[in-house]
Protein backbone atom coordinates (compact mmCIF):
# COMPACT_ATOMS: atom_id res chain seq x y z
CA UNK A 1 0.00 0.00 0.00
CA UNK A 2 1.35 3.41 -0.98
CA UNK A 3 1.88 6.08 1.61
CA UNK A 4 -0.72 8.87 1.56
CA UNK A 5 -0.40 12.51 2.55
CA UNK A 6 -1.99 13.25 5.91
CA UNK A 7 -1.88 16.02 8.50
CA UNK A 8 1.66 16.10 9.88
CA UNK A 9 3.20 14.64 6.71
CA UNK A 10 6.19 16.43 5.27
CA UNK A 11 5.67 16.53 1.51
CA UNK A 12 7.53 17.81 -1.51
CA UNK A 13 5.32 19.22 -4.24
CA UNK A 14 5.50 20.88 -7.62
CA UNK A 15 2.80 23.43 -8.41
CA UNK A 16 1.67 26.15 -10.77
CA UNK A 17 -1.21 28.57 -10.48
CA UNK A 18 -2.59 31.84 -9.26
CA UNK A 19 -5.82 33.78 -9.62
CA UNK A 20 -8.49 31.79 -11.48
CA UNK A 21 -8.91 32.98 -15.07
CA UNK A 22 -5.54 34.77 -15.16
CA UNK A 23 -2.07 33.69 -16.28
CA UNK A 24 -0.37 31.64 -13.53
CA UNK A 25 1.89 33.89 -11.46
CA UNK A 26 3.13 31.29 -9.01
CA UNK A 27 5.19 28.67 -10.84
CA UNK A 28 7.24 25.94 -9.24
CA UNK A 29 6.30 23.28 -11.75
CA UNK A 30 9.90 22.31 -12.48
CA UNK A 31 13.19 22.37 -10.63
CA UNK A 32 13.41 21.89 -6.88
CA UNK A 33 10.03 21.08 -5.33
CA UNK A 34 8.64 22.94 -2.33
CA UNK A 35 8.80 20.92 0.90
CA UNK A 36 6.19 21.69 3.57
CA UNK A 37 4.53 20.10 6.59
CA UNK A 38 0.80 19.59 6.10
CA UNK A 39 -1.15 21.33 8.84
CA UNK A 40 1.32 24.19 9.39
CA UNK A 41 -0.68 26.35 6.95
CA UNK A 42 2.34 27.24 4.85
CA UNK A 43 0.01 27.09 1.86
CA UNK A 44 -3.61 28.22 1.54
CA UNK A 45 -6.00 25.88 3.36
CA UNK A 46 -7.64 24.73 0.11
CA UNK A 47 -4.34 23.49 -1.29
CA UNK A 48 -3.36 21.70 1.93
CA UNK A 49 -6.79 20.05 2.15
CA UNK A 50 -6.54 18.87 -1.47
CA UNK A 51 -3.13 17.28 -0.82
CA UNK A 52 -4.51 15.06 1.97
CA UNK A 53 -4.95 11.52 0.66
CA UNK A 54 -2.70 12.00 -2.37
CA UNK A 55 0.22 9.63 -3.04
CA UNK A 56 3.64 10.15 -4.61
CA UNK A 57 3.14 10.84 -8.31
CA UNK A 58 -0.48 11.97 -7.93
CA UNK A 59 -1.38 15.31 -9.47
CA UNK A 60 -4.54 17.41 -9.39
CA UNK A 61 -6.01 20.55 -10.86
CA UNK A 62 -7.55 22.60 -8.02
CA UNK A 63 -10.19 25.31 -8.07
CA UNK A 64 -10.05 27.04 -4.70
CA UNK A 65 -12.64 29.57 -3.51
CA UNK A 66 -11.14 32.68 -1.90
CA UNK A 67 -12.44 31.57 1.51
CA UNK A 68 -9.99 28.64 1.37
CA UNK A 69 -7.31 30.67 -0.40
CA UNK A 70 -6.14 33.98 1.01
CA UNK A 71 -9.49 34.96 2.51
CA UNK A 72 -11.71 37.92 1.74
CA UNK A 73 -10.29 41.31 0.84
CA UNK A 74 -10.48 43.50 3.95
CA UNK A 75 -10.82 47.24 3.35
CA UNK A 76 -9.57 47.94 6.90
CA UNK A 77 -6.15 46.56 5.90
CA UNK A 78 -5.67 49.31 3.31
CA UNK A 79 -5.15 52.85 4.61
CA UNK A 80 -3.65 56.20 3.68
CA UNK A 81 -0.46 57.27 5.48
CA UNK A 82 1.43 60.58 5.30
CA UNK A 83 4.68 60.03 3.40
CA UNK A 84 6.80 61.48 6.27
CA UNK A 85 5.48 58.73 8.60
CA UNK A 86 7.01 56.06 6.37
CA UNK A 87 10.78 55.57 6.30
CA UNK A 88 11.90 56.80 2.85
CA UNK A 89 8.23 57.59 2.18
CA UNK A 90 8.96 59.97 -0.65
CA UNK A 91 10.74 57.34 -2.73
CA UNK A 92 7.73 54.97 -2.97
CA UNK A 93 5.36 54.81 -5.92
CA UNK A 94 2.32 52.73 -6.88
CA UNK A 95 3.06 48.96 -7.12
CA UNK A 96 6.12 49.17 -4.85
CA UNK A 97 6.35 46.71 -1.98
CA UNK A 98 7.57 47.58 1.49
CA UNK A 99 7.91 45.39 4.56
CA UNK A 100 6.43 46.03 7.98
CA UNK A 101 8.19 44.29 10.87
CA UNK A 102 5.69 43.15 13.50
CA UNK A 103 6.89 44.61 16.84
CA UNK A 104 5.92 41.55 18.91
CA UNK A 105 7.30 38.63 16.90
CA UNK A 106 9.62 40.28 14.35
CA UNK A 107 7.63 38.74 11.45
CA UNK A 108 8.16 40.64 8.18
CA UNK A 109 4.88 41.32 6.41
CA UNK A 110 4.78 42.66 2.87
CA UNK A 111 2.59 45.67 2.15
CA UNK A 112 1.75 47.05 -1.26
CA UNK A 113 1.54 50.66 -2.38
CA UNK A 114 -1.79 50.76 -4.23
CA UNK A 115 -2.23 54.52 -4.63
CA UNK A 116 -0.19 57.64 -3.99
CA UNK A 117 -0.36 61.41 -3.92
CA UNK A 118 2.45 63.91 -3.41
CA UNK A 119 1.80 63.80 0.34
CA UNK A 120 0.33 60.35 1.08
CA UNK A 121 0.62 56.65 0.28
CA UNK A 122 -2.16 54.10 0.32
CA UNK A 123 -0.61 51.00 1.85
CA UNK A 124 -2.44 47.67 1.54
CA UNK A 125 -1.61 44.79 3.89
CA UNK A 126 -3.98 42.35 2.14
CA UNK A 127 -2.38 39.48 0.23
CA UNK A 128 -2.52 40.29 -3.52
CA UNK A 129 -4.77 37.22 -4.01
CA UNK A 130 -7.18 38.15 -1.15
CA UNK A 131 -10.80 38.04 -2.28
CA UNK A 132 -9.92 36.10 -5.43
CA UNK A 133 -10.59 32.47 -6.34
CA UNK A 134 -7.48 30.46 -7.18
CA UNK A 135 -6.62 27.81 -9.75
CA UNK A 136 -3.60 25.56 -9.10
CA UNK A 137 -2.06 22.39 -10.46
CA UNK A 138 -0.18 20.36 -7.80
CA UNK A 139 1.89 17.18 -7.94
CA UNK A 140 3.18 15.19 -4.97
CA UNK A 141 6.87 14.40 -5.59
CA UNK A 142 7.76 12.89 -2.21
CA UNK A 143 6.29 12.11 1.20
CA UNK A 144 8.69 12.24 4.11
CA UNK A 145 7.16 11.12 7.41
Amino acid sequence: MNEKVEIGSVVSILYKGGVAGEEPMDDRSSGDPLTIMIGNMQLPRGIEEALIGMEIGDEKQLEIPFEKGYGPYQEKLASWYPRPMIKNGYKYKVNDVLFHVHPEDGHRQPAFITDATDDELKIDFNHPFAGKDLSYWVKVVNIIK
